[in-house]
This record gives structure tokens, C-alpha cells and sequence, in this order.
């Protein structure tokens, strides 16, 4: 095996790897981690796109001696790089969690934060904000009629309790009898701030 072809085989794997891993170092070791896992796939990502570039220009150098091998590290780059982006074996490690059943968004100024409650009763929030805030809170629920009880495994975030009421699309928490907003709304995010 040639050194190129060792190198564009280790770099498209780690390339997808990273992307296709993200439900699970999203969560652990999570925290700043984050960010250096999606600056690596950025490397990654204009490293075979720059590699690929040279590899065709190499091939076109060479069109007079064309075999199967010179074409090989071209070939496993694109079809590395194009999974990556695409993922046409449609990969969704996030599933291991459990299907989502329900799902909120909070958008704020300088933070955002997805809520999702898992078939298997258990829930996640993942929460991200500015300065490169990146935590998950999680635990166990328990859902009844509008009502959501949670246990949480993590610490309580600061807009949430153990309590929560569903009223028309957004949630609200439950606190000495009262409904305080949290302004969380139900479904997808929707890309408002």
C-alpha cells in the first residue's frame, strides 16, 4: 500500500468517523470537547476537498500511464467525503438513545437549546450559547396528560425544573401554582434569533 493511499484512507475514516460519532462525543466528554471535534472535521473536511483537488490534478499528469491503482486514493476520498456530507446509508447513531417522541427548541439571544423526550422515558437538553457553552443535561420522565415530571441524572438548568406544564405550543414550568414561561415552544428549531 502506498503512503498516499495510507493517508487518504486514515484521514477519510477519521472524517467520518467524527461526523457519524457526534451523538456520542456530543454527550461524552462533551463540554469544550465539542468545539474541537468540529474544528477537526472542519480540518478534515478542507483537507480531502484540497487532496482530492491534487489527486486530480496528479491524475491528469499521468493520463498517459492511467492504471486502476493511481486512481484508487481519488476514489476512496470521494466516496469518504461524499458519505460524509450526504450519508446515503442514512447512519443515525443518535438512535442508540432511544426515538425521539417529542421534541422543543429554546432560541435565545446568545444560547439555544433542544429538548427531546425518548420513547425508552428518558429525556435530553442540550444546551449551547455563546463563549462555547456546550452542556446535556439528562435524567427520566414521566409524562401525563400536559404534564412533565423529570428526574433529572445532571443538575436542574437554570430556566427548567422538575416540573413541567405543556400549554398550546410552548412549555412552561410549574412553580408554587403558577406557570412561568420558559420559552421553550414545541417542535424543531426554527432559526428565529
Amino acid at each position: 500500500m502506498t503512503r498516499s493511499l495510507k493517508i487518504s484512507l486514515i484521514v477519510s475514516i477519521l472524517f467520518v468517523g467524527l461526523i457519524r460519532l457526534q451523538p456520542i462525543w456530543e454527550r461524552n466528554p462533551g463540554g469544550f470537547w465539542n468545539v474541537l471535534f468540529l474544528l477537526g472535521i472542519a480540518i478534515l473536511f478542507i483537507w480531502l476537498i484540497v487532496k482530492i483537488i491534487i489527486e486530480i490534478i496528479r491524475l491528469i499528469k499521468q493520463r498517459k500511464n492511467w492504471t486502476l491503482k493511481l486512481f484508487i486514493p481519488f476514489l476512496i476520498m470521494t466516496v469518504f467525503l461524499l458519505d460524509g456530507i450526504f450519508n446515503p446509508l442514512k447512519i443515525n447513531l443518535d438512535k442508540i438513545y432511544g426515538q425521539v417522541v417529542f421534541r422543543a427548541c429554546y432560541e435565545g439571544t446568545q444560547n439555544q437549546s433542544t429538548f427531546k423526550l425518548r420513547e425508552n422515558g428518558k429525556f435530553d437538553i442540550h444546551w449551547t450559547g455563546a463563549f462555547l457553552f456546550d452542556d446535556f443535561y439528562t435524567g427520566n420522565y414521566t409524562k401525563s396528560g400536559d404534564t412533565l415530571l423529570l428526574d433529572f441524572d445532571t443538575e436542574i438548568p437554570h430556566s427548567l425544573n422538575d416540573t413541567l406544564i405543556i400549554n398550546g405550543e410552548y412549555i412552561y414550568r410549574l412553580k408554587a401554582d403558577s406557570l412561568i414561561p420558559t420559552r421553550f415552544y414545541l417542535g424543531y428549531c426554527k432559526g428565529l434569533n
